[in-house]
């Protein structure tokens, strides 16, 4: 049962709501005006187990570890009663990656962000940190350049799994979750998700918004089934870009974990090696 007015109005009368932020689940977020903070977001949850509030408090856990300008800040965490939960964080004043596609055009436009977005996950992927939610929407672009947002699903490898190792799928958004996460194979799921995720993004942007595993490419039956196939628009892709940076794709977008990049250093410096030999 996912959290309903009522339930959300008696925490939102603590501050002069603004306006509702996109949400989903258990969880409804809103920008609010606090009497000390000013303007910040707040997610509102409701939890039915101690592994739901786990996750939030996992969230919570990660961001309140960084120090980034790719991260929001994280100002506080509450367990209301015995079933809701506050989370405070900065305000992010910026719109989804989907909103700016248009904005990208070049490849070296792609590459820039490519490596700014990489710089930001290396400093999850550090801390052994799995996003595992990468896509336009988790992507806020702002004046001073890409945030990464929601970790409400984020997997830091060190701790206890909260997956059923039962269940049919990891958590994750289908179309844009690697094999691994769409086959709940966990013992193969670590940076190297992410890094597949960042793929199909990377690619997206190539491809004008287009999603590099859409039927429209490759045939098959929906997203997620192609893949798990491995089916994507390699030669729209290789038509558009370098040959360098289309290795990198390549790479992001192999169906197992142990043909991507083993370590996450790697993938930053591979960019900045085509940037240098391109457009310098």
């Amino acid at each position: 049962m996912s959290i309903n007015d009522l339930e959300v109005a008696d925490i939102l009368g603590r501050y002069e709501p603004l306006y509702k932020l996109p949400s989903g689940g258990q969880k409804v977020v809103y920008a609010v005006r606090d009497s000390i903070k000013g303007k910040i977001v707040i997610k509102i949850g409701r939890y039915r187990s101690s592994q739901s509030l786990e996750r939030a408090k996992r969230e919570v856990q990660v961001l309140s570890t960084i120090d980034s300008p790719y991260f929001p800040r994280h100002y506080s965490f509450e367990v209301i009663d015995n079933y809701r939960y506050l989370i405070e964080e900065e305000f992010i004043n910026g719109n989804p990656l989907h909103e700016h596609f248009a904005d990208f055009s070049s490849e070296q436009s792609i590459l820039e962000f490519a490596l700014e977005l990489v710089q930001g996950l290396n400093e999850l992927w550090v801390k052994r940190t799995v996003h595992r939610d990468i896509k336009p929407a988790n992507i806020l672009i702002a004046k001073t350049g890409p945030k990464i947002i929601d970790l409400g699903i984020a997997r830091l490898l060190d701790a206890t799994s909260l997956t059923n190792s039962m269940a049919f799928m990891g958590p994750c958004t289908p179309n844009f979750a690697s094999p691994e996460q769409l086959s709940n194979i966990k013992r193969k799921i670590d940076h190297r998700s992410d890094q597949f995720s960042l793929g199909i993004l990377l690619v997206q942007l190539v491809l004008g918004g287009k999603h590099p595993f859409d039927p429209e490419f490759v045939g098959g039956e929906n997203i997620p089934n192609n893949i798990l196939q491995g089916l994507w628009a390699k030669s729209n892709v290789d038509k558009s870009v370098s040959r360098g940076f289309g290795l990198i794709l390549h790479k992001l977008l192999s169906p197992q974990p142990y043909m991507r990049y083993r370590k996450h250093e790697e993938l930053y410096m591979n960019l900045l090696q085509i940037r240098e030999e391109q457009y310098q």
